[in-house]
């Protein structure tokens, strides 16, 4: 580099004569000689002879140190012709050269300008020599090319001759440097992009167009690709307008006869790449309304807070976990009826209301935190130095606060209100999604308090909703793999003074789930579970299908066996959601085929809360199932809204007796409405809905019969189909079958027994 050609040439030689030997290392053995160029005004002087290698005393037959400080033109006349050393970018002429015995050899002259400061790009040879010191000089390096070296000079021609060809009006900017750093040619489209003349920037004059902070990069790579690596770099370069443009800059090393080590090139303009780049790397990143970061920022962010899982020291022990140095709290703001704002005003006003609160949520937090929106109506803010609780209730409030004031959307005050839930980040090991995943909890609690309100998550709570989210995930598992079990409750004629055992009649088919680590899971936990992560039709399905293969065995079974009772058909309970699914009743029909049963043999149960969701959907699917022949039930009949009205509009066979009126039952002295009277107002209902049934043509089975009082009344009052625990609790498909060897006949349990506990039936 610069300072090791300073200190190898001595401190007296000047910087342009250092810079011209720069340019002079891969010059080999070829004659060079070094002269001066004087700068205004000593412009009238003749150029003379500042340095010269020995390769070129030897050609003109003297000592290099007696060519020093002579007239250029008494060594090579032509080179001191006005116009030739004056043009600002490499040239060649014809001189002639004149020895020191006067003998005269025409010769070419390659000959470049060389500035008086440049930085070095390359190592310079050790047999270079100058010891002159002129300070106030710039310099022209000469080269001379004998007339009988015609493979040099038709290498020179054929190169500039290629360029010309392939380059010069070529679209993409390329530029070609002969020996060194210097550029020897470019094209228009190069000049074109920094918008200057060519001519300007042959020579060093292309290095002034790179950016300060780059140039050092950029000369680096120069000198790798006069090493003869092929360099790519991007860099940045003003133009002369003043513009910035990011170019990719591809060089290959090139070697030219005669002069040495060079480089071609090309110059991509990337600057608009860059920009789309850019703004996909934004859009990425940022939400698009609120300009907030997004869900994958936050996550990022998360993580870098985050304590990665422990690793082992150099002995293999485990090292613990390295906790924050401040207390970080992690917020979530979900906002309360947001749908509200959206169904009644329409998505541009839910819009507004989304932006005023970003607004309003950057504003309420300090320097260095974040405030997020990873969808919906939901922020999260990750906030910085919240030592204890009070810091927490008070960086809540505060958030609860910024939205007090009414939202001005359309010319309407909107009151915005929210639920906040908190996590205190613990510096335990852990994963920003479940970070994510515990806020939201902490936000469900808040909600589920009757919003408006913050809560901070505590472990109780954490671990309900992990319980919660690992039964959905193993609920699912089991769905998939088909491990849930179908128990079968039996509905019977119910038994009477003279006749105690009980016929059976049709079984309903009930889910049961067995979880291999934590036992039996209720069926109201697991229905819920099963409701909210959307899994009911998967279900529904699941005990339909294995119900009719059940039934199947148990016919083909008790026919080889000659048994005379086997159930006349199947109950499943179906949900609304599972009959609004497109392609339900073909599923139902595919299903029961598949098990070599018809439709009659199978009766769909809906509930009367199931079918308020989509009357006329249920309708339509139980309508068109029941003309194949499937029986439809009311369940829980009674409890509904409007009873009476799903009678008249649903295809309906059997009303179900809910077990609410069943529970209240006891005796009354006579029969009819007096009887019922006397006999409570179950009793009462009871009665009334026997009587409309029977009116309607229609069958009732009573459910939840636990005691022989509550199964007398109802063989009073003409019920011929019961079920519940005085009879049966649900069983399994093999203890269901030892049932049917013993005739299908069931003994009512004896009287005294605890009263069992409520499931779903």
């Amino acid at each position: 580099m610069f300072d090791e050609v300073w200190r190898s040439q001595g401190e007296d030689v000047a910087p342009g004569v250092a810079a011209a030997l720069l340019h002079l290392a891969a010059a080999g053995d070829q004659p060079v000689l070094v002269v001066s160029r004087p700068r205004p005004p000593e412009a009238p002087e003749r150029p003379r002879v500042r340095w010269a290698n020995a390769t070129l005393a030897a050609l003109l037959g003297a000592a290099p140190g007696d060519l020093l400080d002579l007239a250029v033109g008494r060594v090579l006349r032509g080179a001191d012709a006005p116009g030739a050393l004056v043009r600002e970018r490499c040239t060649r002429f014809t001189v002639e050269a004149v020895t020191a015995s006067g003998e005269v050899r025409a010769t070419e002259v390659a000959a470049w300008p060389v500035p008086e400061r440049i930085s070095g790009f390359g190592a310079v040879s050790e047999r270079l020599r100058v010891d002159v010191a002129l300070a106030a000089e710039d310099h022209w390096v000469l080269q001379l090319l004998s007339p009988d070296d015609e493979r040099s000079r038709a290498a020179l021609r054929a190169a500039e001759e290629r360029f010309a060809t392939l380059a010069q009006d070529s679209p993409v900017p390329t530029l070609v440097s002969d020996v060194g750093a210097r550029l020897s040619r470019v094209n228009d489209a190069f000049a074109s992009l920094l918008g200057v003349p060519a001519q300007e920037l042959c020579g060093t004059g292309w290095l002034t167009h790179v950016l300060d902070d780059e140039r050092g990069r950029v000369a680096q790579a120069v000198a790798d690709v006069l090493a003869g690596e092929r360099v790519v770099f991007d860099t940045r370069l003003r133009t002369s307008a003043g513009q910035v443009r990011w170019v990719t800059v591809r060089l290959a090393p090139s070697r030219t006869p005669g002069y040495g080590a060079g480089f071609v090139g090309t110059v991509e303009d990337v600057t608009d790449r860059r920009a789309r780049e850019n703004r996909l790397a934004y859009q990425a990143q940022h939400d698009l309304l609120t300009g907030l970061p997004n869900r994958l920022a936050l996550l990022e962010h998360l993580g870098e807070l985050l304590p990665d899982a422990a690793c082992p020291d150099a002995a293999g022990v485990p090292l613990p976990p390295v906790h924050p140095a401040a207390p970080v709290g992690v917020l979530m703001v979900d906002l309360d009826d947001f749908k509200t704002v959206n169904d009644g005003l329409g998505p541009e006003a839910g819009d507004a209301v989304l932006v005023e609160v970003a607004r309003r949520l950057v504003r309420t937090v300090r320097t260095g935190d974040l405030v997020s929106r990873p969808g919906g109506d939901e922020f999260v803010l990750v906030c910085h130095d919240l030592p204890d609780e009070s810091a927490v209730e008070a960086t809540a409030r505060r958030v609860l606060d910024a939205l007090v004031a009414p939202v001005e959307v359309n010319g309407l005050r909107l009151r915005v209100a929210a639920s906040v839930g908190v996590v205190l980040l613990s510096g335990e090991p852990g994963g920003a999604e479940e970070v994510v995943r515990d806020v939201g909890i902490a936000t469900h609690e808040a909600k589920a308090a009757g919003g408006g309100r913050w809560a901070l998550l505590d472990e109780d709570v954490r671990q309900r909703a992990r319980r919660s989210l690992r039964l959905v995930a193993d609920l699912r598992e089991a769905l998939a793999r088909g491990t849930l079990d179908v128990h079968y409750q039996p509905v019977v004629r119910p038994g009477t003074p003279t006749r105690p055992h009980a016929q059976l009649l049709s079984v309903e088919a009930l889910a049961r789930w067995r979880h291999p680590e934590l036992g039996p899971i209720d069926p109201a936990t697991f229905i819920e579970v099963a409701e909210r992560a959307n899994l009911v039709p998967a279900l529904d399905a699941h005990v339909l299908a294995v119900a009719c293969r059940d039934l199947a065995t148990w016919r083909a079974e008790a026919t080889a066996a000659g048994l005379p009772h086997v159930p006349r058909r199947v109950a499943v309970n179906v949900s609304a959601v599972s009959l609004s699914a497109d392609g339900f009743a073909d599923g139902v029909r595919r299903t029961v085929a598949a098990a070599g049963l018809r439709l009659e043999d199978v009766c769909l149960e809906v509930t009367e809360t199931a079918l308020a969701s989509d009357l006329r959907a249920c309708r339509t699917v139980l309508e068109e199932l029941r003309r194949d022949g499937a029986l439809v039930a009311i369940d829980d009949f009674g409890t509904g809204y409007s009873s009476l009205a799903y009678l008249v509009d649903l295809p309906a066979d059997h009303l179900k007796v809910d077990r609410s009126f069943v529970r209240d039952l006891r005796g009354g002295r006579g029969t009819g409405a007096a009887g019922a009277a006397r006999g409570g107002p179950a009793r009462a209902v009871a009665a009334a809905i026997v009587s409309l049934a029977r009116t309607l043509g229609l069958d009732v089975v009573a459910e939840g019969v636990e005691t022989h009082e509550q199964n007398d009344v109802l063989v009073e009052l003409g019920c011929e189909a019961v079920q519940g625990y005085l009879y049966a609790r649900p069983m399994t498909r093999e203890d269901l079958w030892r049932v049917l060897c013993d005739g299908g006949t069931l003994a009512p349990q004896p009287a005294g027994l605890p009263s069992p506990r409520q499931v779903p039936a």
